[in-house]
């Protein structure tokens, strides 16, 4: 697995900053791991259908595009 930050440092100084959801589904995956994603990409310059996203997923990997939806909101 691909770490850019520590789990504790995105809870402790990200996590606590984004608002919360008040429509929808929650998502099934941490938000921790699709800010890792995020920051993987923003990193590297990866392009988006190019994310390794079995990789950086723990259970449930999401697609690219589904990081690429959380990424604009």
């Amino acid at each position: 697995m691909y770490l850019i930050l520590d789990k504790d440092t995105i809870e402790m100084e990200i996590v606590k900053y984004l608002p919360k959801t008040k429509r929808g589904f929650p998502s099934t995956v941490p938000l921790v791991e699709i800010i890792n994603t995020i920051l993987y990409k923003l990193k590297t310059g990866v392009q988006r259908y190019l994310l390794p996203v079995k990789a950086l997923f723990e259970q449930h990997p999401l697609t690219w595009n589904a990081v690429y939806y959380h990424y604009r909101k």
